[in-house]
């Protein structure tokens, strides 16, 4: 049986550790300018409808196919004037959760590695966004439990790594002429950190929201037949594999030793605009406590059959 195994790099960076402090008085803060949401537990499914030129998917009419996406995992990882964590927008399957028992990445991770379904944006600057917000909601005495965000963006190409798999993993690059993201998080304990600052760093108990958008497929080194306008439509869910097999997940260490993995904490964060000094200062006088994950993943296009 011949499977084909998609690997991705991943780069991990550093965390800043939460660090308590006290400052000598709080403000009343005005509406989020910023944010960060981190998270690998939502999942994702609906369908891809697919038209010959860009006009009908617009409009959507004259579609000549529809394809039904089964339930992926999807990676999140967005930030925006976040005073700590550069720009960025990174929307993707969490393809390097594995539970083969030799640790390689991807391996057997058939709903955020390849297959049908497969989305990445991986826009490192955020030049292709044009509008975000998030927000924390639903107070309820102690902690804000719900966080909203919604983001907008186009012309993400090949710079961006934007792929779509609406057939194969092969020929699956090209151009998100526009996508959407909107999402409600619950179940957070999202709470005052720093003047201006709420975060949650638990993991989210439930999700709604959507993924849209009209992906081009411009590659086409082996099928061209495959070339054409994809209008996304899908819907976020919990269903996670990764997440329900977290106890089982594996890796290697920088000697190739197989060693246990970690499912990855989650992290929703606002910022607010506040007095001077900035931000920025304010976290660094407090030895910069943010409890802060920042991570990159880039995308490669090695394929091993074994």
């Amino acid at each position: 049986m011949e499977l084909i195994v998609m690997f991705e790099y991943k780069s991990w960076y550093s965390a800043l550790a939460g660090i308590p402090f006290a400052l000598a008085s709080f403000t009343v803060w005005s509406s989020p300018i910023g944010g960060l949401i981190d998270t690998d537990r939502f999942g994702y499914s609906g369908t891809i409808s697919r038209y010959d030129t860009r006009s009908d998917a617009e409009n959507g009419v004259n579609p000549i196919d529809t394809i039904s996406i089964g339930d992926r995992d999807l990676s999140l990882y967005i930030a925006d004037n976040d005073q700590v964590a550069p720009n960025f927008n990174m929307m993707m399957g969490s393809w390097w959760y594995t539970t083969d028992d030799q640790g390689r990445s991807g391996w057997g991770n058939t709903r955020g590695n390849t297959g049908v379904g497969f989305l990445q944006l991986y826009d490192n600057d955020s030049s292709t966004d044009s509008s975000l917000s998030m927000m924390f909601d639903a107070f309820d005495g102690t902690y804000y439990t719900e966080f909203e965000m919604d983001l907008e963006g186009s012309d993400a190409g090949s710079s961006d790594y934007a792929r779509l798999s609406a057939y194969d993993n092969v020929n699956d690059g090209g151009v998100w002429h526009s996508y959407s993201l909107n999402l409600t998080a619950t179940g957070l304990q999202g709470e005052e950190i720093a003047p201006g600052v709420i975060e949650s760093t638990v993991q989210p108990t439930g999700v709604t929201g959507s993924i849209a958008g009209l992906f081009e497929i411009t590659e086409n080194e082996t099928s061209p037949d495959r070339l054409g306008f994809y209008s996304v439509d899908l819907g976020l869910s919990m269903t996670n594999w990764a997440w329900s097999n977290r106890d089982s997940l594996k890796t290697q260490d920088n000697d190739g030793n197989v060693i246990d993995d970690e499912f990855s904490p989650s992290v929703f964060r606002t910022v607010s605009e506040v007095p001077e000094p900035t931000m920025l200062s304010l976290l660094g006088i407090a030895g910069l406590m943010a409890s802060f994950t920042y991570r990159r993943r880039k995308s490669t296009t090695n394929n091993i059959t074994v």
